[in-house]
């Protein structure tokens, strides 16, 4: 019994063997038609991942506030507890308006807050933290504590940039704001018959043009940090915000995950005689 049941796994294996060596062969022998059914390789992005740099930091204090209004940048209600208002000087006119602090309490820890209003009694060095943002690096019954700060650079965006913007029909001139670019903006402009016509910022961060517009317009967005996107099929007339599908750039992804060691990984520790057959006769890498 023994005799013939060896009998019956021999040609079993040479049969799986030459099934495996055939098929090898005909990848070799059609290797460019194998090659053509590989998938192609993803397109790089129109733009490099970035990472958020902290720039500028000084010393300074803070205090918390909260509030659920419209603040000066006219950005909406805050969204979450990450929000902050700073004085006339580093308010510069309404240009810091949407942009983002990196803040460190006495306790060690940073959080990011975005600028969305201005402390008209606050001097240089000293912001009003949103109580939330407070809590996370001081102690709130402190009232006031000693932080520094700094601007992020390219920090990472909420999402889409959003934009609300007013004009044609019962508006003197177009007026429109911008969330979620992250850097402070240095330019926006409407593109007209005669070209791109820049729009005035003002220190209530809405930006301005000429009137008389109708249907969507289109309008091109550079920050300080040289980023520039268009967006186009912006309708006019609405007091809410638009989102748009456009990032302002793209943010650096998550670091992955560490890949298992070979001890971790159950599928490295056997292997078939027929997959190693196979393996050392594989066809050319395409």
């Amino acid at each position: 019994m023994e005799r013939r049941h060896l009998r019956w796994i021999i040609p079993a294996a040479g049969g799986v063997l030459a099934v495996v060596v055939s098929l090898v062969l005909v990848l070799q022998d059609t290797g460019e038609a194998a090659c053509a059914s590989v998938p192609a390789a993803p397109a790089a992005p129109a733009f490099p991942a970035l990472a958020p740099v902290i720039e500028n930091v000084r010393s300074g204090s803070a205090s918390y506030y909260s509030t659920n209004r419209n603040g000066m940048c006219n950005l909406g209600a805050p969204s979450t507890d990450a929000y902050a208002a700073i004085g006339p000087a580093e308010w510069a006119g309404g240009a810091a308006c949407g942009s983002y602090l990196a803040v460190t309490g006495p306790n060690g820890q940073t959080t990011n807050v975005q600028v969305v209003d201005q402390c008209p009694s606050c001097p240089a060095g000293k912001i009003d933290l949103s109580k939330g943002a407070f809590s996370r690096i001081g102690s709130v019954s402190a009232g006031i504590i000693q932080i520094t700060y700094g601007t992020v650079r390219d920090p990472d965006l909420a999402g889409p940039l959003k934009v609300r913007a007013k004009g044609g029909t019962g508006y003197s001139s177009l007026s429109v704001v911008l969330d979620n670019h992250g850097n402070r903006l240095s330019t926006v402009e409407l593109q007209t018959a005669a070209g791109w016509t820049p729009l005035k910022h003002n220190t209530d961060n809405t930006w301005t043009g000429p009137s008389g517009l109708t249907g969507p317009v289109t309008l091109r967005v550079t920050d300080a940090s040289g980023h520039q996107v268009t967006l186009s099929g912006i309708a006019l007339g609405s007091s809410v915000f638009q989102q748009t599908p456009t990032l302002m750039y793209s943010p650096a992804p998550p670091s992955p995950s560490p890949s298992p060691s070979p001890s971790e990984s159950p599928s490295a520790a056997a292997t078939t005689p027929v997959a190693a057959a196979a393996a050392s006769t594989a066809p050319p890498t395409c």
